[in-house]
């Protein structure tokens, strides 16, 4: 249940405080200009955050929080807005047919697949593409026949995700795989099937970027979750960190799949055992809802309680499970209000090459707010030029028009194809996303931080699709996680487990949005060293 916020005294010192802190906030910039939206930072805390609300009884408010830390930035209200507010997007018309793609509860259900290395994640993904009909038993044999030729026959049913010649050899999910289905009569499933070895985290925040909900796999087998659970020195388990992004990144719901039940005789209390841990975590730590979650027992491998048109369930499972089939919890999935429609973003998350009829220049991804249509001029940010839409694919087939959430393809014209970069964005003409090099952000550090983050530390930034070198090149203030009151301005460093606002520069220009413009695009993931370090939304661009 949740509680209004504490309200507290303030005394003589923190009020000297905050008037210093504006007073160090007046000129940050060097005399640049700045976009800021609105301190809204609604993704979760961590570990030290999640336990302080519980101790004082309070939610983290993102109205206090604004409240908070306003006078760090205060003075940057009167200066030049690019995109901020409620008068972001005056003046937006949209079409008809864009109205009702956000009104509409039809369309695609985008649905990452991800945990640690080995939980068998693609070749849950293959048994969920078989039994909703997208792969026949022609290609079912040939996976077979082609997998026990090379001595791999238990990677069989991944292989139909992973099709790359490097993944089936390494038998390892190297890139985000991505397929389509018909999930029922009225939605299209876009299944991401992500990397789960720590060396691809990257991709697999890409595949998470992208998605309305997850399914976090679990390897049920006896040591398999400990593995990827556990926390020993110098090493987290990909659950744990998979778990986070995916709560960091937006997503709503998750499916945690129990899966290899088959090893432990489908034991009642080794699912009851992970069940209770991963609940303790993912809402104690990580900040889901218990209503958010759906834990459902399966054995990829035999193709158990995959779908509800399977066979009957093995007698030890069937002695004590009464809840979902996968295919069900994938079924009952709902996706949020989109609430008012926005221009066009279209974040890019492959430039497209081989594909004859979208021509030598096109690009995918997946629609985040406005629409495409045939005969569409669109600016391509940060290159800040202009193309023409002379076709658009969906799965491959060729449509006139598609709305938001949709996964298109889509063939440009009249633009030369090395302004298509991965990160870059697709835009309304008379709204385009502002090309940056400078970003303020507010982030929550993680557990994994080991060195203190300190002007001038070298990271690298992730968002939507964009990732890229970025430098800290100054640490604003030191706040609380809870309540956004500022700890300290201008801090020599910050430590695990802290909230922060930073300003950032990039190697490269970059499209991201203020949090209240754009929940999608403002997400920011911040990793070092190969660990994420920090997680955030962007609170002001700066030109």
């Amino acid at each position: 249940m949740k509680t209004a916020p504490t309200h507290r005294t303030v005394g003589k010192e923190e009020i000297a405080a905050r008037r210093r802190a504006e007073e160090n906030a007046r000129h940050p910039g060097g005399g640049k200009t700045s976009a800021r939206g609105t301190f809204a930072f609604d993704a979760p805390s961590p570990d030290t955050a999640a336990k302080a609300a519980r101790k004082r009884g309070t939610t983290t408010s993102a109205e206090t929080t604004q409240t908070r830390a306003e006078g760090l930035t205060r003075e940057f209200d009167v200066k030049a807005r690019v995109g901020g507010g409620d008068g972001a997007f005056d003046g937006y018309e949209p079409s008809s047919a864009e109205r009702a793609a956000y009104a509409s509860e039809d369309g695609d259900v985008h649905v990452v697949v991800m945990g640690h290395v080995d939980a068998g994640k693609s070749t849950l993904s293959g048994r969920v593409l078989y039994a909703l009909k997208a792969v026949d038993d022609r290609a079912v044999h040939k996976n077979l026949r082609d997998a026990k030729a090379s001595g791999k026959s238990s990677f069989a049913w991944a292989w139909v995700m992973d099709s790359r010649p490097e993944e089936r050899e390494r038998g390892v999910t190297i890139d985000v795989s991505v397929k389509r289905c018909t999930l029922d009569e009225r939605r299209q499933l876009v299944v991401l099937d992500a990397p789960g070895h720590r060396d691809f985290v990257p991709s697999a925040i890409s595949g998470m970027a992208q998605a309305d909900a997850g399914i976090l796999v679990i390897d049920g087998a006896v040591g398999g979750f400990e593995n990827g659970f556990e926390v020993t020195t110098g090493h987290t388990g990909q659950t744990r960190e998979h778990a986070r992004l995916a709560k960091y990144l937006g997503l709503h719901s998750l499916i945690v799949v129990v899966n290899k039940m088959d090893c432990v005789e489908y034991s009642l209390e080794r699912f009851q055992h992970i069940v209770d841990a991963l609940t303790r975590f993912l809402v104690g730590d990580v900040g889901f809802g218990a209503e958010q979650l759906t834990f459902v027992p399966a054995s990829g491998m035999e193709g158990v309680n995959i779908s509800p048109d399977d066979f009957a369930l093995p007698e030890a499972l069937k002695a004590w499970y009464r809840g979902p089939t996968l295919v069900d919890a994938l079924r009952s999935i709902k996706i949020p209000s989109r609430g008012k429609p926005k221009p066009l973003r279209l974040p890019i998350a492959d430039v497209v090459t081989e594909v004859r009829s979208l021509g030598p220049t096109a690009c995918g991804g997946k629609i985040e707010s406005g629409s495409v249509f045939k005969g569409q001029k669109v600016s391509i940010m940060p290159a800040n030029v202009t193309a023409t839409i002379k076709c658009i694919e969906i799965d491959g087939l060729p449509v006139d028009f598609a709305g938001v959430g949709a996964s298109v393809d889509v063939g440009l014209s009249d633009v030369d194809p090395l302004h298509l970069q991965v990160g870059s964005v697709l835009c309304h003409t008379a709204y385009p996303m502002t090309s940056t090099n400078e970003i303020e952000i507010s982030v929550l550090t993680t557990e994994v931080l080991r060195v203190p983050l300190l002007k001038g530390s070298k990271v690298v930034l992730h968002s939507h699709m964009l990732s890229c070198d970025a430098t800290v090149d100054q640490l604003i203030a030191q706040v609380d996680a809870l309540t956004g009151t500022v700890i300290k301005p201008n801090p020599r460093c910050i430590t695990r487990e802290q909230s922060a606002i930073l300003r950032l520069k990039t190697s490269q220009n970059v499209c991201v949005e203020p949090v209240e413009v754009s929940p999608t695009l403002s997400r920011v993931t911040l990793r070092m060293g190969g660990k994420t370090m920090a997680v955030g939304v962007v609170r002001a661009i700066w030109r």
